[in-house]
């Protein structure tokens, strides 16, 4: 049998160039504007890297959903769906479930996110595709990386910059590395025919998007991947920006004399955060996070309770977000976690509800109060910078709700910490009376 991949496409010079790279075994790095076909050239790869290695390879999208919506499911531009660029002939087994793909050579084909990255250990892979890295959960690669050093696999990249985040990080991390190709593409770089004289992207697309009321910056970002821009759409970047010329970011040693408070924000098998606090005159300091998915809550109170002990303090209020009380089935046998957290010796207060924008203000009000250990926080930081609105590409416009990413639930719990804040300890004083005498 002959298959020759790309399979039922043409591909683009940087396509190609994408392509060639993988079949010598190199990892790639791929920046490079929207609507270049990241995914239709990533789909091959991966079809490539299972023809050539017998293995588990691993295709990631920030969160699994996406993964289904996208690939699974999902169509490229022509209306073809991803899935056909793997010719049915190749495939052994399907599972549906689980989105995974066995090719009669033995090769395991997995689509999965990179939200529940635990749940990816045990799988072993000799490749791994993130898709839109820069939207990924950082700590993924540092918990996989590992394992394709052992393997002797690859890892690709491909996305549009958001800032410089760790995508940009990881970038300038391998440019320079033999072992990468690293491509930095832009609308002005890539082209449809071979003469390149027709370009993937031309001038009146992005014309068109400025009439509709697509940002100067955000035209920057999306078309000429320019990391300089920033991350467009941040909620905190002038309060973070405040937070680091202040210094504010810095070390912030535990106060053994003053009590430690949690807050919490609980995703079920999804991601789980907490952050630990306390109250020191004005400020309010985030010593500690713990951030995790896939592990039930008594892991979660565990891990904190062995930070406490490491502190040196005394408990003081802990707080669970207002859908608390709310059994979850499937998730620690459908008992409220208020009630499993109870069976432990925890004591939550909950959280009031407040609207989303009534809470988003809550945060601002207190990001100035703030100090964060930059070292047990460091991942609470980059959420924070991250934490961002989702993009209407039809309206050119963003939406009035955040972009569901690893960021969500780490800062979810800081906007509850600051509801929380208001409601308790921001208390204004007693006016003060002055008695004259004479």
């Amino acid at each position: 049998m002959y298959i020759k991949v790309p399979y039922g496409m043409i591909p683009r010079h940087y396509q190609i160039e994408f392509l060639q790279a993988v079949r010598q075994g190199k990892n790639v790095c791929s920046v490079i504007h929207r609507r270049a076909g990241k995914d239709v050239i990533s789909v091959q790869a991966w079809l490539l890297r299972a023809l050539t290695r017998v293995g588990t390879h691993v295709y990631l999208f920030p969160l699994i959903q996406q993964a289904r919506a996208v690939i699974w499911k999902g169509m490229d531009f022509d209306g073809r769906p991803f899935l056909a660029a793997i010719p049915d002939v190749l495939i052994a087994k399907k599972n549906e479930a689980r989105m995974e793909i066995e090719l009669i050579n033995g090769s395991r084909m997995v689509l999965g996110g990179s939200n529940n990255y635990n749940g990816l250990m045990g799988t072993n892979p000799v490749t791994i595709i993130y898709s839109e890295f820069s939207l990924h959960n950082p700590l993924a690669r540092s918990y996989l990386n590992p394992i394709l050093v052992q393997n002797r696999g690859i890892e690709i990249f491909q996305f549009t910059p958001r800032g410089k985040n760790h995508g940009w990080e990881v970038m300038d991390m391998v440019r320079d590395n033999p072992n990468y190709l690293v491509q930095h593409l832009t609308v002005e770089q890539t082209f449809v025919d071979p003469e390149k004289t027709i370009r993937v992207i031309p001038a009146e697309y992005i014309d068109d998007a400025r009439r509709m009321g697509m940002s100067e910056e955000h035209i920057r970002q999306e078309f000429y991947c320019d990391f300089d821009v920033g991350n467009i759409g941040a909620y905190f970047t002038r309060e973070m920006s405040d937070m680091e010329q202040e210094g504010r970011l810095t070390f912030v040693n535990p106060n053994p004399r003053l009590p430690l408070h949690t807050v919490w924000d609980l995703g079920g098998t999804d991601a789980t955060a907490c952050w630990l606090f306390q109250l020191e005159g004005k400020y309010i300091n985030l010593v500690g996070l713990v951030h995790d998915s896939g592990y039930g809550l008594k892991w979660y109170l565990d891990k904190v309770e062995m930070m406490r002990q490491s502190f040196g303090c005394k408990w003081g209020n802990h707080f669970m977000p207002h859908d608390v009380k709310q059994a979850h089935q499937g998730w620690e046998q459908a008992e409220s976690r208020l009630m499993i957290a109870r069976q432990h010796g925890w004591f939550f207060q909950v959280t009031p509800k407040v609207n989303f924008e009534d809470g988003i203000e809550a945060l601002r009000y207190i990001l100035p109060k703030l100090r964060i250990d930059k070292n047990s926080c460091q991942i609470g930081v980059r959420a924070i910078r991250e934490y961002q609105r989702e993009y209407d590409e039809q309206r050119a416009c963003y939406k009035g709700k955040p972009l569901d990413n690893w960021a969500t639930h780490i800062v979810d719990a800081l906007r509850y910490l600051a509801v929380n804040y208001r409601r308790l300890y921001d208390t204004p004083q007693a006016q003060v009376t002055y008695k004259t005498t004479l």
